[in-house]
């Protein structure tokens, strides 16, 4: 076996077109050699121990070189005729015994990676798959321990800017179109004696497709849109999710101050049952604080009976001492409320009208 590597190792970079045949009897033939209705069985095996001095043992190593402009350069080639009834495979990689490593691996770069775990393919790189990628799951690296720069985007101060933008997101369906794409001509590469490329239109699936348009979402969210090798945008539809499920939550906090603190939205947030049902009769209504939490300024929101004679707005901290009163009157609808005032920590605000607790919600300043 090490006698075949070295006249294989030897031979290659000398002659690009040779042929290599293994007799029956062990013999190895290369050179301009044809053959018909024989099979050749090459195996190769990569064996280390421990007694070795040198940590990285290669069965076969090739390398490809391009004497032409525009050449194409194929370090292994597999070619699989699948008769009918039979498995096949153009190139096979096998994990065997219970080591870290990978059935096969593929990199941009030239160092080999030392793999933690066991993967029947490893990629370390653009990895591109011009067809339908077909997985029982998907699972996107999101362990905090590897990540930096965090924020979260909870936080009321986005509120605009997340839900905002979202609307502004022009939901599409579309079909793609056939494409031309270069290919190695085989009839005229074996005229010409080198490389030749030609073109082919491959059609598309012809199916309906959901999605947005990368050129508009790269002028909202350009951290999520990416360009290709090939001069085309991409869209990260992954990291997407995130925002539409902030979306989300900023909707429903908007739903809940529409009902106005009342039924089962009040419930959750710890308002009272009396008080809900004090602000359906008389007109007056307390809302939620927005943004909330909140640092620098929020704004509470409230509706008023055109009987009211006396209405304030009360802050409390969390032993229940009054910190501030802010008198309004039926024509107002809002009152600011500036984060310095109180400082840091949660507060209670009441809406009390004609001497009478209307609702009582909560607030919360951040640093």
């Amino acid at each position: 076996m090490k006698k075949l590597l070295s006249l294989l190792f030897f031979v290659a970079p000398t002659m690009l077109y040779a042929q290599l045949k293994v007799e029956s009897d062990g013999k190895v033939l290369v050179g301009d050699h044809h053959w018909n209705s024989e099979y050749v069985n090459l195996e190769s095996y990569s064996i280390f121990s421990s007694s070795q001095s040198k940590p990285i043992v290669v069965g076969v190593k090739t390398h490809s070189g391009s004497f032409y402009d525009n050449g194409i350069c194929i370090g292994v080639e597999g070619l699989c005729c699948n008769p009918v009834g039979s498995v096949c495979y153009g190139v096979g990689g096998f994990m065997d015994f219970t080591y870290n490593g990978a059935g096969v691996f593929g990199t941009t770069g030239t160092s080999r990676l030392a793999i933690t775990g066991q993967y029947a393919g490893y990629f370390n790189g653009a990895t591109y798959v011009n067809g339908t990628l077909t997985a029982t799951s998907l699972d996107n690296l999101s362990d905090i321990r590897l990540t930096d720069n965090i924020q979260s985007l909870s936080n009321g101060s986005s509120r605009v800017s997340m839900l905002g933008k979202v609307r502004d997101l022009d939901v599409l369906t579309y079909t793609f179109k056939d494409r031309e794409m270069e290919y190695v001509d085989t009839a005229l590469t074996a005229k010409a004696g080198k490389p030749v490329l030609s073109k082919m239109l491959v059609p598309s699936d012809g199916k309906m497709h959901y999605g947005l348009s990368a050129q508009e979402l790269q002028k909202i969210y350009p951290e999520l849109v990416s360009e290709g090798q090939d001069g085309f945008l991409t869209v990260n539809y992954i990291e997407l999710i995130p925002i539409l499920i902030r979306s989300i939550q900023e909707l429903e906090t908007e739903l809940e101050e529409v009902r106005g603190g009342t039924g089962d939205a009040a419930l959750s947030r710890g308002t009272t049952s009396a008080g809900a049902a004090t602000a359906a009769p008389t007109g007056n209504v307390l809302y939620q604080n927005t943004p909330n939490p909140f640092k620098e300024q929020t704004v509470i929101r409230f509706s008023l009976a055109d009987d009211t004679r006396d209405a304030a707005i009360c802050i409390f901290d969390m032993t229940g001492k009054m910190l501030k009163k802010m008198p309004i009157s039926s024509g107002e609808t809002s009152v600011a409320v500036n984060g310095w005032e109180l400082g840091e920590g949660m507060f209670l605000y009441t809406l009390i009208v004609n001497g009478r607790e209307i609702d009582t919600k909560r607030m919360i300043i951040t640093k």
